[in-house]
């Protein structure tokens, strides 16, 4: 049988300390998670006329979002980006530019010593955009000191940011690179019918699922640790492009709990069973757009439906990746970082 989930929008806020920002019927559907121990009202400015100084790694990480593609999205909404490198002359490029916003992109690399005097010393608002997905390091920790607003791709990274003083903290996934996560067909070396993302060890249902027959007969790819002793799945943990991978597979089981996992997956328009996670909280996941499970029961009755319906899978896949063009660009994520800095008049 079908299973029934909820569509990808966000909740009511929440009454306790991490809150669901509402988003007006305006808005395209998104979801931001706050944990504020700070709360500064936005400072009035149209979008329209903001200047942004964007700061860039001088190298760029796969953690990293696609600074092309969020540069040439956040032009929509403003009047003005520049991007420099976070090496470059700080003080000087602040006094010619004059921006509204200093927006860093990216958490791996300390910020240079040298521009830390012009950056303390400007009174515009500043930003930074963490790339903090896995876990929080001391770079992280010691960049968040130095920004107004930090977004985070990781909800737990938000206690500890919650405990600084004067931040204001938001959980901001970063929008798939439509460069490498797009559909299309793919070699034969690629292709399989089953595509696991998610740690062996760590997860009660594939644990179940690897000692179970549903996949019987099938071929398997995993990418995650501790799949070593599963003799009959191929693990390809250690390939760099993924995006393949995903082009290739007839069914992806995503058990990553990574918002920015489903979207990858869903905008090379690949059907995925989804199980259900605390990071997903908020998110409601209709049938139409993404399935989701919370046990190898749920999950075994998904499977065996959706992979002998070929039509489902392909109108759930399509589904969820207009969802995510529309609703998850990075136009619609520039959109929601800059609101919670600003409110236009």
């Amino acid at each position: 049988m079908k299973k029934t989930a909820n569509r990808l929008t966000p909740q009511r806020p929440s009454t306790h300390n991490v809150t669901i920002s509402h988003v007006h019927p305006s808005q395209q559907p998104n979801l931001i998670l706050e944990m504020n121990s700070y709360r500064a009202e936005p400072l009035k400015r149209e979008l329209k006329q903001l200047r942004v100084l964007l700061l860039v790694p001088s190298e760029i990480s796969n953690k990293m979002p696609n600074v092309r593609l969020f540069k040439d999205q956040l032009r929509h909404l403003v009047k003005e980006v520049l991007a420099i490198k976070l090496h470059h002359n700080l003080e000087e490029y602040l006094t010619q530019y004059q921006p509204d916003l200093i927006l860093a992109l990216g958490s791996e690399t300390l910020f240079p010593e040298e521009n830390i005097p012009a950056l303390k010393a400007s009174k515009a608002p500043k930003a930074v955009w963490m790339a903090d997905a896995s876990c929080l390091t001391r770079t992280e920790r010691n960049l968040a000191l130095l920004f107004d607003y930090i977004f985070t791709q990781n909800i737990a990274n938000l206690i500890y940011y919650q405990g600084l003083r004067e931040k204001h903290s938001s959980y901001l996934p970063y929008a798939p690179d439509t460069d490498l996560y797009y559909p299309r067909r793919v070699e034969n070396q690629y292709h399989s019918d089953v595509l696991i993302l998610g740690h062996f060890q760590m997860n009660s249902v594939l644990h179940t699922l690897a000692h179970s027959e549903l996949f019987h007969g099938l071929k398997v790819l995993t990418v995650g640790s501790g799949w070593e002793p599963i003799k009959n799945f191929i693990d390809i943990s250690h390939e760099k492009d993924m995006s393949n991978y995903y082009n290739g597979a007839r069914i992806i089981i995503n058990c990553t709990g990574s918002v920015q996992k489903i979207m990858e997956v869903s905008a090379c328009g690949v059907f995925q069973l989804v199980e259900d996670h605390p990071h997903l909280q908020g998110y409601q996941i209709t049938e139409e757009d993404l399935i989701r499970f919370q046990s190898f029961k749920e999950l075994s009755e998904s499977f065996n439906y959706y992979i002998t319906h070929s039509d489902e899978r392909r109108i759930s896949a399509s589904r969820a990746l207009k969802e995510v063009k529309y609703n998850y660009s990075y136009l619609q994520q520039g959109k929601l970082l800059l609101k919670k800095i600003f409110t236009e008049p």
